[in-house]
């Protein structure tokens, strides 16, 4: 069996937001996430972790795009009645559920930090994740939600690949760790 594999895969204006300041990703709307190589991205996932705000955001847009995988929203309050299949809240300690996520012989794939930007931050400056794929659009938003608060700081991802799109996306994925 791999190693299960914490993966940031995230899309970040020119500008460094990853939304605009009232959460709306209107702004990626006219980019295929086809294009990108999406699909065999989620194939290769078995788990998700969102933050509540980015999860109530999700539900928003209609059907659920993940109900086939287990789904943890890290948040102190309950979830919806009508909330998708394998979705379960997680209130606890980061540190417990990334160990409880490693261990874990259930469910395949890697586990993918979906964000809002305090998620990423915690997992990427705790030091619990292995890649981050960013995904540069070329627009500026002026304002919004930051990829990374202003108390981030000292990590040193290790450039392991990047790539340009037709739609003048790039990609550029990072290693985390030496391992």
């Amino acid at each position: 069996m791999s190693k299960k594999l914490f993966r940031i895969y995230i899309a970040v204006s020119l500008d460094g937001f990853i939304a605009r300041t009232n959460g709306a990703v209107d702004w990626l709307d006219e980019y295929d996430p086809a294009e990108f190589g999406f699909d065999d991205f989620l194939d290769s996932v078995g788990t998700l972790i969102i933050g509540r705000n980015t999860f109530d955001q999700v539900m928003e847009f209609g059907d659920w795009p993940y109900e086939a995988r287990r789904t943890i929203v890290l948040t102190s309050r309950d979830l919806p009645q009508d909330r998708p299949a394998n979705t379960e809240a997680y209130g606890g300690s980061i540190i417990e559920l990334v160990d409880q996520l490693r261990d874990s012989r259930n469910g395949d794939g890697d586990i993918w930090v979906v964000g809002g930007g305090s998620v990423v931050t915690q997992f990427l400056f705790g030091g619990f994740a292995d890649q981050l794929d960013i995904f540069t659009i070329p627009e500026v938003l002026g304002d919004g939600i930051s990829l990374f608060g202003r108390d981030a700081g000292g990590i040193k991802p290790r450039l392991l690949a990047s790539e340009r799109y037709n739609s003048g996306v790039v990609r550029s994925q990072y290693g985390l760790h030496d391992h």
